[in-house]
């Protein structure tokens, strides 16, 4: 399948894409060891929910208004959400290009890390592209589109406008039937430097397939989600691309199905 087929059927809304405690007692739960991701959908709901993509449009739309700092999940927050670890990375990047950075960002919802880039005075000027579902890449290109935010259904359509310098991946691939199809992609489009933040990780040699169960409190949902071998990961990109630093998130270790895991970050580089 290519990249365009795998982002218009396995993506799922933005409101899907963040895998993270939403209070301390750790209402989003997940349960279960699938063999295949078909067994894990029939155990759980769709991703096509038009009241998620709402929610979450309307809470991005508060951040427009000056309303909200930032939003997440349809969540609204007073302060900027970071992700330190990935504003250092494109810090790094932007060093090391010395211009304007091309970012590509899939599965990147309404553009949310590209208000958090600019929110931390990170350098100006950059091009920064999401990669969505055609029904959010409508809604985002209709209302948050700008010089320096774009919005396309696949990377081959991003590509047409010029090479990207990065391509993040945050919290989607868990949510991808092949993830291994995306990493393909990525190797043999060549870009420069990858960045994965908040991915299920832990330190088994095999790939666990569960289900997501999102609580009310954010909204009704479940849907399988893998929690990726630490080392598969890392050789998913290798030999052609080089681990330059990895982190966790500081939430800490969430529980699984019989296991403990973190949301796993890793930077690399393109080997020359």
């Amino acid at each position: 399948m290519s990249l365009r087929g795998a982002v218009k059927e396995l993506l799922p809304p933005a409101a899907l894409r963040v895998v993270r405690r939403f209070t301390e007692s750790g209402a989003i739960r997940f349960e279960g060891n699938y063999k295949t991701w078909k067994e894990a959908q029939k155990v759980s709901g769709g991703y096509d929910r038009a009241d998620i993509t709402r929610k979450v449009y309307e809470a991005e739309i508060k951040v427009k208004q000056g309303k909200a700092a930032d939003a997440r999940d349809g969540v609204s927050f007073d302060t900027v959400q970071f992700s330190l670890p990935v504003m250092a990375a494109l810090g790094r990047i932007a060093c090391i290009c010395g211009r304007p950075l091309r970012v590509l960002d899939f599965g990147g919802g309404f553009g949310g890390r590209y208000r958090q880039y600019k929110a931390f005075g990170l350098p100006a000027g950059v091009s920064w592209t999401v990669i969505e579902q055609p029904s959010l890449v409508s809604m985002g290109r209709e209302t948050f589109e700008s010089d320096e935010l774009h919005f396309s259904v696949s990377i081959e359509e991003a590509l047409a406008s010029g090479s990207p310098d990065v391509i993040l991946l945050s919290s989607v691939l868990q949510y991808l039937e092949s993830p291994d199809e995306i990493f393909r992609e990525v190797s043999a489009a060549r870009v420069p430097h990858v960045v994965i933040d908040r991915t299920p990780c832990f330190d088994r040699d095999q790939n666990l397939l569960t289900v997501q169960r999102v609580p009310p409190e954010i909204y009704e949902a479940s849907y399988p989600c893998w929690i990726f071998s630490r080392t598969g990961l890392l050789r998913a990109l290798q030999p052609r691309y080089r681990l330059v630093a990895a982190f966790s998130d500081p939430a800490g270790p969430l529980q699984g199905p019989g296991l403990k895991f973190d949301l796993g970050g890793f930077m690399f580089d393109l080997e020359n």
